[in-house]
């Protein structure tokens, strides 16, 4: 049987750099790589955890600017729609998910199948990366929109939760998102807004589990 991070491995060339992004799926596919030393690979990183896991098992991980090119980027999601949009809301870190994403060849998302859906799901926010000082006007702004936000908490410390850039994190609600690219338009030309949690036209394959639990892939193409 044949597991995400097998499949996924099946994608990388030798003597690539490969960006490996936040989630289980992704932490399961270092651990793949670790028994590849021969495929000589450059590891980059938008995720202090899945860095720090990779230096625990030994993967030397440079920075993004350290490269001129990254031939795939793997990152896992909340929710990924039938035309492969997707929700990246619980990590806090989709700003630089995304300035990873984009210098990539290829965006693959790492999905178990509860997260892959026809359509996006109301049961994950969509989460906007804010600078502070316009936090108050958004939140007004969302409450005008109907929208339901929430400036996020600190899971940890009692405080409220930081981007690496020091922003604030609001997480938006709402009944369903099948107007989310007019939402999330509206949300992200807000000023103080930096970047959104929704990922529309980035992803190019989905490696998800079939019914009998085998890895296969989705793409664009499909």
């Amino acid at each position: 049987m044949l597991t995400i991070a097998e499949l996924a491995l099946t994608k990388i060339s030798p003597q690539t750099t490969i960006s490996l992004g936040g989630g289980s799926n992704v932490y399961k596919l270092t651990q793949v790589l670790k028994q590849h030393p021969e495929l000589k690979l450059t590891l980059v990183s938008p995720s202090e955890y899945t860095r720090i896991a990779c230096q625990e098992l030994g993967l030397a991980v440079r920075p993004l600017n350290a490269t001129d090119h990254v031939a795939i980027a793997f990152d896992g999601c909340g929710a990924v729609d039938q035309s492969l949009n997707a929700l990246k809301s619980n990590g806090g870190i989709h700003t630089d998910e995304k300035i990873y994403a984009q210098a990539a060849d290829q965006y693959i998302l790492l999905a178990t199948p509860e997260k892959v859906a026809l359509t996006l799901p109301n049961t994950v926010q969509l989460c906007l990366e804010v600078i502070p000082a316009g936090v108050p006007q958004l939140l007004d702004r969302c409450q005008q929109l109907r929208l339901r936000a929430v400036l996020r908490r600190d899971e940890v410390v009692a405080t409220f939760a930081r981007t690496p850039r020091g922003n604030s994190l609001v997480d938006v609600y709402t009944a369903d998102w099948q107007v989310i690219d007019t939402i999330n338009m509206q949300l992200v030309s807000f000023n103080g807004v930096i970047s959104s949690s929704y990922f529309k036209d980035v992803v190019t394959t989905v490696i998800t589990l079939d019914q009998d639990g085998n890895a296969v892939e989705i793409t664009k193409e499909a």
